[in-house]
């Protein structure tokens, strides 16, 4: 298969040139033509927003929709917002939180992400920090766990359902904030948390049931799998629940006010634990309401994350110039990892330094939905196998325990 694929790279390298040789001009016009068709294509198509569905019963193939949330939902601008789901084959069901970072200040709502920043590469400070709109990333972008067309994809017959991420508040905001900076002022609606009500009772009027729940998510949507995973839990109980968080884990004295002071969350009243220092292990381990839950907790995290550090380093106003941040960030995520380990909760964690960039002393930030779910490794062992012993065969798998020492 690669074979063909660059013979066909190498005649159509050779046709160009060819091309080139004989009229420069007409060449050079039929490839700009060819650009901007392409361009267009990505634009409004392949990217595009896929067909509106009202429920379930609306959907015959396994493609991709977008559901229509109503007047309660909005996005961080004031855009509307939306959810998406694919119906699979199974029984079986993931609700997956999407990531795109946060904001709670004035000079962090004054840079929301977009796609000219993101062109520009890394740099060690951060320029832009959340989504305000609904992005067209969505769904479309969305690889690894995701992928319907990979046979090895274990998950590939679940029903999917998209929780886009457009609010900066870790889905839990309930507020309309206006933020000052530099002198221009820039309205942000916190609605995660209505955001997120409104996705689940959707959710949970069309799959009344299902074998196994995986809720999942990725940065941002990391830290919400696991402050919804037991309301979930509730609605779901006599279904197996698993809560996977990819890419989380901040340390900082300013969550407690920032979650409930900023985005209004409430957290001990609407999520049901008590605030610290560590936003994931507070989820877990502070538990106000004493419900017991038969969750099964997967936690997996890079070792230096390129994104958590940074994001880390900008929340508790910590300097990047040295590598002295990422390598705090490192501790306090392997001493999490060891204290939630030794918790007697159901959990279990991979950790991994691979892909190691040792030039900028960084590792890749989210691995679920993205084109590194079969490529990174913890003790040999890839992340997609590593979720689907723990998921699909119920295997308590463990991975990267000796980068704990």
């Amino acid at each position: 298969m690669k074979a063909a694929k660059w013979a066909v790279a190498a005649v159509i390298c050779a046709a160009v040139a060819l091309g080139l040789y004989t009229n420069v001009a007409a060449t050079a016009a039929a490839i700009g033509a060819v650009l901007v068709m392409g361009i267009l294509y990505l634009y409004f198509i392949h990217f595009g927003r896929p067909s509106q569905v009202a429920g379930l019963d609306e959907v015959t193939d396994t493609t991709w929709h977008t559901v229509d949330l109503g007047r309660t939902t909005v996005s961080a601008d004031g855009s509307a917002y939306a959810m998406f789901v694919r119906r699979g084959t199974s029984s079986n069901l993931v609700i997956q939180f999407s990531g795109g970072g946060a904001c709670w200040d004035g000079e962090t709502a004054a840079r929301p992400i977009r796609p000219l920043g993101l062109v520009r590469g890394y740099t060690r400070d951060l320029r832009m920090f959340y989504f305000d709109s609904l992005t067209r990333l969505f769904p479309a972008g969305l690889a690894g766990m995701a992928n319907r067309r990979a046979t090895a994809n274990a998950f590939r017959d679940w029903n999917i359902v998209f929780v886009p991420y457009s609010t900066g508040d870790l889905h839990v905001g309930d507020t309309v904030n206006t933020y000052s900076h530099n002198g221009t002022t820039t309205k942000v609606h916190h609605n995660g948390r209505n955001n997120v009500t409104a996705v689940l009772d959707w959710v949970y009027a069309n799959f009344p049931a299902a074998d196994k729940v995986l809720v999942s998510g990725e940065s941002a949507g990391a830290w919400s799998s696991a402050f919804y995973a037991p309301q979930i839990a509730d609605h779901y109980p006599d279904s197996k629940l698993y809560c996977l968080s990819d890419g989380v884990g901040i340390v900082s004295e300013r969550w407690g006010d920032i979650m409930d002071t900023t985005w209004k969350a409430d957290s001990a009243k609407t999520l049901g634990f008590d605030i610290g220092t560590d936003l994931y292990e507070d989820a877990l381990l502070h538990r106000c309401d004493a419900t017991p839950r038969a969750i099964k907790y997967l936690h997996a995290n890079t070792l230096y994350d390129d994104t958590l550090t940074r994001f880390g380093a900008a929340l508790n106003r910590t300097s990047t110039e040295t590598d002295a941040f990422i390598d705090d960030w490192a501790a306090n995520t392997k001493a999490s990892i060891a204290r939630l380990d030794k918790s007697g909760l159901h959990y279990n964690f991979f950790l991994t330094a691979w892909g190691h960039n040792a030039r900028k002393h960084t590792t890749q930030h989210t691995l679920t939905n993205s084109n590194f779910y079969n490529k990174c490794t913890a003790d040999g062992v890839p992340f997609s196998t590593w979720l689907k012993r723990n998921v699909i065969d119920d295997e308590d798998l463990s991975l990267g325990q000796g980068l704990l020492a």
